[in-house]
């Protein structure tokens, strides 16, 4: 019987099984256990799973892998502790049917700022390495901000995504132009996916409890989508957006021309770009106002790429 099926005093069973191996969660790799089994159905059914292909990251100790396999064809699950690989692989040896559809992937998700080789290695493997995919994580809130940025920007990023992350990483995510909060991040992902906040998640459902609450995120396929540009242009797109909002109090004039050592003004009249936007500061534009800048200024004939 999983974690899912055991209904109330599933943590405290999962709890005592871990600390007969002597297991605490880590702090250091974000390990806050989603232990509500209402909100894992939930989580399970937010999206169509039926014949697809899911990669989880950070799988835990398996509720979340559990109901995912349920109901998905495949489902890749991707554990970084090795005190937990062991105890996920027991675990999904017990699930019937399901445990043909899992493959538990022993595995850091992240090599510096890309996906890891294993994982790229792995997508492939199982036919899910051209964007055939869809993501749902408890993403481990230490690497949220850059694990999001890193599957936007990876070779093979997921169709689709739903993740819980740390709430105030989740308004940052979400935010809109001329917000407190709307960067780089914000202008990549809202690029990439159609965002929604799907709920706010409290604290109390986790063991050990986060000091903070989290946000159930979904991140859906979008018209004309950064992902189906190559992916040199995403990552020049990524390292412009990051310079851009490193001088965000300065005027967009004065930015690109510190980025680019020349004037910015021709490349507009070039493209028919609206100069006025030249007086704004980064926050106020759009993510497709601030595409249409990367590739104006990128294809300017008198400069190189950023």
């Amino acid at each position: 019987m999983s974690g899912v099926e055991r209904g109330q005093g599933s943590f405290q069973d999962l709890r005592e099984r871990l600390d007969a191996l002597g297991f605490r969660p880590s702090k250091k790799l974000g390990q806050n256990f989603l232990v509500d089994t209402n909100l894992l159905r939930l989580i399970a059914d937010e999206l169509e799973l039926e014949g697809q292909s899911v990669l989880e990251i950070g799988a835990g100790p398996g509720a979340l892998t559990h109901a995912l396999a349920l109901r998905a064809r495949r489902v890749l699950a991707v554990e970084v502790d090795h005190r937990l690989q062991d105890f996920l692989e027991e675990e999904v040896s017990s699930w019937g049917e399901a445990r043909g559809r899992v493959r538990v992937l022993r595995s850091s998700a992240l090599q510096g700022q890309d996906l890891h080789p294993d994982l790229m290695a792995a997508l492939q493997e199982e036919g899910m390495g051209d964007r055939d995919y869809v993501c749902v994580s408890n993403l481990p809130y230490s690497i949220s901000g850059p694990m999001l940025a890193a599957l936007c920007l990876s070779a093979c990023p997921p169709r689709e995504m739903l993740c819980l992350c740390q709430w105030e990483m989740g308004e940052r995510i979400l935010a809109k132009p001329g917000g407190r909060d709307y960067g780089s991040l914000s202008a990549l992902l809202g690029l990439a996916w159609k965002m929604k906040l799907v709920r706010r998640v409290g604290k109390q459902v986790f063991r050990p409890r986060p000091g903070v609450d989290s946000a159930l995120l979904r991140l859906g396929p979008r018209d004309k989508s950064l992902l189906e540009e190559p992916r040199e242009l995403r990552l020049g797109f990524a390292r412009f957006l990051q310079q851009l909002f490193a001088a965000r109090r300065k005027q967009l004039r004065s930015g690109l021309t510190q980025m680019l050592g020349r004037s910015p003004e021709p490349a507009f009249q070039a493209s028919g770009l609206d100069a006025s936007w030249l007086t704004l500061r980064p926050e106020a534009l759009d993510p497709d106002q601030l595409k249409a800048i990367f590739l104006a200024t990128r294809l300017d004939p008198g400069g190189e790429d950023l």
